[in-house]
């Protein structure tokens, strides 16, 4: 072979291997590009359904502490023991209608969620064990809030710091 062959040769060589890499890095770029777009259409497909949980998760908390729940529910009922029932009953109930938003939310918040939950129940039944079933709701709503105080309110707040922690957290991500 002669000396332009082999220049020609590894002329030839240089430009392929540009070609080739200006290719892959094209194709990389691509890629990327693609992979951003759909993780922008997944963000932005399941963000309001996260936002959804959030507020249905923090109503919830607001709506089970005493301070609003046996206002609510008092008006419904005539003796201390249907208070405790009708009280129990409702905060297991709207907790079982939102059950399905723990997907959405983290596992810290989630467990928080149900600490408190189990926290105003237990408060709910230590008092009406310290009241007659036959008292008045009146009577079991003023013993409860008298006893609900920081209590139950640590629990509930906590777990509502925890809502609102995890969705700062979800605008802050890349």
């Amino acid at each position: 072979m002669s000396n332009t062959t082999i220049q020609l040769l590894l002329t030839l060589l240089i430009c392929l291997s540009t070609v080739a890499t200006i290719i892959y890095l094209f194709h990389r770029a691509d890629e990327r590009r693609r992979a951003q777009e759909l993780q922008n259409r997944f963000l932005s497909d399941i963000m309001p359904s996260r936002i959804q949980a959030y507020e249905r998760l923090a109503l919830y908390l607001e709506r089970i502490s005493p301070v609003n729940s046996v206002p609510r529910e008092q008006m419904n009922v005539n003796t201390a023991l249907e208070l405790h029932t009708l009280l129990i009953s409702s905060i297991r109930q709207e907790f079982e209608h939102n059950v399905a938003m723990q997907i959405y939310i983290s596992t810290a918040s989630w467990h928080r969620i149900t600490e408190a939950k189990n926290e105003v129940c237990k408060l709910l039944t230590e008092v009406a064990k310290t009241t007659d079933p036959k008292a008045s709701s009146i009577e079991l709503g003023r013993k409860i809030l008298e006893e609900a105080g920081d209590k139950t309110s640590f629990y509930i707040r906590r777990a509502l710091e925890g809502l609102r922690a995890d969705l700062a957290g979800e605008f802050v991500r890349e």
